[in-house]
């Protein structure tokens, strides 16, 4: 809760420099009032996207960890830095790789033959 608060708050203190900018300069203050108070949120997008694109994110399909461990081979030869992990007692294993080399990881996968990967479940 003090976390929307504080956006808010702040979309709001922007919003506020926003409309005494349109009133010293002379542009619509709707215009510049908006735009102010936007800001923030822009800035807050922005530097979500960039944690987003940071953090780690895993990919199963049921292979085993000779097959998980190829793929991994392969996006190394292609730049990326992608783990195998191994899981449970039955050992089957995952591919984890950052967000940001999403779409290099799909375009091996389907390579390879793997089914895609469906990140909107």
């Amino acid at each position: 809760m003090v976390g929307r608060a504080a956006v808010a708050g702040s979309c709001l203190a922007a919003a506020g420099l926003g409309f005494a900018a349109g009133r010293l300069s002379g542009l619509p203050v709707v215009v510049t009032a908006s735009v102010g108070g936007l800001f923030p949120l822009a800035l807050l997008v922005a530097a979500d996207r960039r944690k987003w694109r940071a953090s780690l994110t895993a990919y199963g399909w049921g292979g085993t960890e000779t097959e998980v461990s190829a793929v991994a081979a392969e996006l190394l030869r292609g730049g990326v830095v992608a783990n195998v992990e191994i899981w449970g007692e039955d050992e089957s294993a995952s591919l984890q790789y950052r967000n940001a080399d999403e779409g290099v990881v799909a375009t091996v996968l389907a390579e390879q033959g793997i089914p895609p990967m469906n990140r909107w479940l």
